[in-house]
């Protein structure tokens, strides 16, 4: 049996990030399940980090006395504008995520925009995804 471990990153920067884990980041306003490129085939990884990132959204919020519980966000391929302004120095070409190729971006400056994210369903509707 393999032992799925989350372990806390202080300080968290974009070179902490490699493209075979799942990551869980607080952004205060949002929280965001990043999974790397090479990660995507980690079914247990990935429903450890759904079922945490609910559990601790809500935790959060109550005991940092937040006024609302963050909204969730999982990010399988790209980044959103929003996360990006997260790091100092965001580098797209250093990102753990799957990214746009350039053909991709042709007629758009901005690559990959916040629709093709896919947001966080409540837990038993995303569990009976991985299940399917």
């Amino acid at each position: 049996m393999h032992c799925l471990q989350i372990v806390e990153i202080k300080p968290f920067r974009q070179r902490d990030m490699m493209r075979c884990n799942i990551y869980i980041l607080d952004a205060f306003f949002e929280m965001y399940v990043i999974v790397g490129a090479k990660a995507q085939s980690q079914y247990g990884a990935f429903r450890t980090a759904l079922e945490f990132a609910q559990e601790y959204a809500i935790l959060a919020s109550s005991m940092e006395d937040r006024p609302f519980i963050p909204i969730s966000t999982v990010i399988l391929e790209g980044i959103p504008r929003d996360l990006k302004a997260v790091f100092r120095k965001w580098k797209d070409v250093d990102s753990p995520t799957i990214m746009p190729t350039a053909a991709a971006r042709v007629g758009s400056d901005c690559g990959l925009k916040r629709g093709r994210s896919l947001r966080i369903v409540p837990l038993p509707q995303a569990l009976a995804a991985m299940n399917d």
